[in-house]
């Protein structure tokens, strides 16, 4: 398994929209979930620089993830100029060897949330 860890300075003012498309439900998210080796990924923001984000995403082989960059490459290119239009910066940070990655599961993988049938609300996860 790889990561692709990316990090980005976003324009102050458009963190709101940054966040809804590289979120969990997001076009950027959405568009990789159409590889089937796209393992999920976990987005990051700073605390201390709110407009600072990391995004790593995890494939399960690089030769797999370039295939689909390339199959896809003018829907990514497209998804590429709307991302960089919120961004000051944009940089690989670098691709790596995902060691004791955790369980897919949890806020901060790329699988939308569970929301009950019952109440129409997200479940409480406690906060350890």
């Amino acid at each position: 398994m790889i990561a692709v860890v990316w990090q980005f300075d976003v324009k102050p003012g458009q963190e709101h929209q940054f966040e809804e498309f590289l979120g969990v439900n997001g076009e950027w998210t959405k568009a990789s979930r159409h590889s089937r080796s796209y393992l999920g990924s976990s987005f990051l923001r700073d605390q201390n620089l709110p407009t600072r984000y990391l995004v790593i995403e995890y494939w399960s082989e690089l030769v797999a993830s370039e295939q689909y960059r390339k199959f896809r490459s003018n829907a990514i290119a497209t998804l590429e100029r709307r991302r960089d239009a919120m961004a000051d910066a944009v940089e690989v940070v670098g691709v790596f060897t995902a060691l004791n990655v955790p369980e897919r599961s949890g806020p901060t993988w790329s699988q939308p949330s569970k929301v009950s049938s019952t109440t129409g609300k997200h479940p409480k996860h406690p906060r350890g």
